[in-house]
């Protein structure tokens, strides 16, 4: 019988402070499709960085084909068949397709870059995934999902044995999700050992043979997946403690912001809403159908080509975010890394940043033992788990990381938050943690807007739901009267037989 193609045995690994990984073994078989799964903090990401030679252990032996390796860098990672896909971007946008993903490797013919293989190979990679795109298109016009799935492709180019995928569907919907779990299969059958990362049970249960639960840095379990189910899964993962949040009915109050016939470009075309006090609404839609959009034009993103936007009873233009936040309007996009959080920065900094204003000393200094204490207290309000306020955000789980952003703009009296993909790459407990958050909020008087493509979230946490397609309003219910099913076929516009 053949070793495994991937065999991790006894890694630890350690931080001042956390121990990340301890005593881990997991074995990936060719062929198969190996599931992931933990909290945020479980220490999936620190296997990841060890895998694609990131981080070094500490302590533990890697295996590949039964022989012992090194894995110093990312460069010998990939040398020894290990390509990993992250859930954060790592795309040039300032380059082509072809470009991207061939860089560093770049096809030559007498001592010169071959374009023309370099659009070949590109072009082959993005066959397997089913993308019709032109090799030469610059990542800069791609969308969101676009470029997820170009990073895949590129992960496919360098013709992987052992492929890592964390995240992957985050910023997809339904059809691109499809054309990645084709591609999965297709690689399963040629071989490929596949270590499938995602907080989205319902992915792992269908396209796992095999699933691996972490739990605090240690391994709970590793179990074939048949008879499985979601809650089974979250039980091994969070233990015995409940992490499930239940929505419990709230009056709405006055009108807190409302559109009249917003239209920008060709992507929003006469939306109408109301926003109210004490209710979370939920926008939901197919990728494209204008929601993400809808949130950054109301937040101050985008500039609104016709119609009204009025808060608080007085009618605003905002030409940037800071407009929006001078009216006591907020937006949490679904880049959190990008556009939300300040990686150099401590917990404290992120958290007091919007309200600097707040606790200004004299000559323009900023009073720090006001700063600390409030930074404290929304912390804990929040549940932010860190050591301390003065731990660099960047060293946070995702979901703490969105937890202190929500803090952020609570700390700075916000009267509108809108929240786009809240929980994107956040694990079962944070997100219940989230939603308990935003009730609390919405029971005090905020405004709460939630855009999500995630209809179970859209269900368990919003007041009221409107759908999006084609860049309007095309219906409104409520969790009470549609269901999964029934909100499914209100997003895809199918009349309910």
């Amino acid at each position: 019988m053949s070793p495994p193609v991937l065999e991790i045995s006894g890694l630890s690994k350690r931080f001042p402070g956390v121990v990340a990984l301890d005593d881990v073994s997991i074995s990936l078989e060719a062929g198969a499709v190996h599931g992931l799964v933990g909290q945020n903090g479980a220490g999936k990401s620190t296997l990841i960085n060890i895998l694609s030679g990131m981080y070094g252990a500490d302590e533990g032996s890697i295996r590949i084909d039964g022989r012992p390796v090194e894995l110093r860098d990312t460069r010998q990672a990939l040398a020894h068949g290990i390509a990993t896909v992250y859930q954060e971007l790592s795309l040039l946008p300032n380059l082509g397709i072809a470009e991207n993903l061939a860089l560093g490797r770049e096809p030559r013919r007498l001592g010169l870059v071959d374009r023309g293989a370099m659009r070949d190979r590109a072009r082959a990679a993005l066959d397997r995934l089913g993308l019709a795109l032109d090799p030469d298109t610059p990542v800069s016009r791609l969308s969101l999902a676009e470029k997820q799935l170009v990073e895949i492709a590129k992960a496919l180019a360098n013709a992987p044995r052992i492929l890592i995928l964390d995240e992957p569907t985050a910023p997809l919907g339904s059809a691109e999700s499809e054309l990645l779990f084709a591609a999965i299969a297709r690689m399963k059958a040629e071989g490929v050992a596949i270590l499938y990362v995602s907080h989205r049970f319902a992915e792992v249960l269908a396209l796992c043979d095999v699933a691996t639960v972490l739990r605090n840095g240690r391994r709970i379990v590793t179990t074939p997946l048949a008879g499985w189910t979601e809650s089974r899964l979250t039980d091994a993962m969070i233990g015995a403690r409940s992490e499930r949040f239940e929505r419990r009915p709230r009056p709405a109050g006055e009108e807190a912001l409302t559109l009249s016939g917003v239209t920008w470009r060709h992507r929003l075309s006469g939306i109408d809403l109301v926003a109210r006090r004490g209710e979370i609404l939920g926008i939901t839609g197919l990728l494209g159908a204008g929601q993400n959009e809808l949130g950054r034009l109301i937040g101050g993103d985008i500039v609104a080509d016709s119609g009204t936007l009025n808060v608080r009873g007085r009618v605003q233009r905002f030409g940037s975010p800071a407009d929006a936040v001078q009216a006591g309007v907020c937006l949490l996009t679904e880049e959190r890394k990008a556009e939300g959080i300040l990686p150099n920065l401590s917990l404290r900094e992120n958290i007091a940043i919007a309200s600097l204003k707040d606790r200004r000393g004299p000559f323009g200094t900023v009073r720090s033992g006001p700063e600390r204490t409030e930074a404290k207290r929304e912390a804990e309000a929040f549940g932010v788990v860190a050591a301390s306020v003065e731990t660099p955000i960047r060293s946070l789980s995702g979901g703490n990381q969105q937890k202190a952003l929500v803090a952020r703009w609570h700390l700075a009296d916000m009267e509108v938050f809108v929240l786009i993909e809240p929980t994107r790459g956040v694990d079962v407990g944070a997100r219940a943690d989230i939603y308990r958050r935003l009730d609390e909020m919405a029971r005090d008087g905020k405004a709460i807007i939630v855009i999500s493509s995630d209809l179970v979230e859209v269900l368990a946490v919003c007041d009221r739901i409107l759908v999006m397609r084609a860049g309007r309003i095309a219906a409104e219910t409520t969790p009470e009267a549609a269901g999964e099913d029934a909100l499914n076929l209100l997003v895809q516009g199918v009349e309910a037989a």
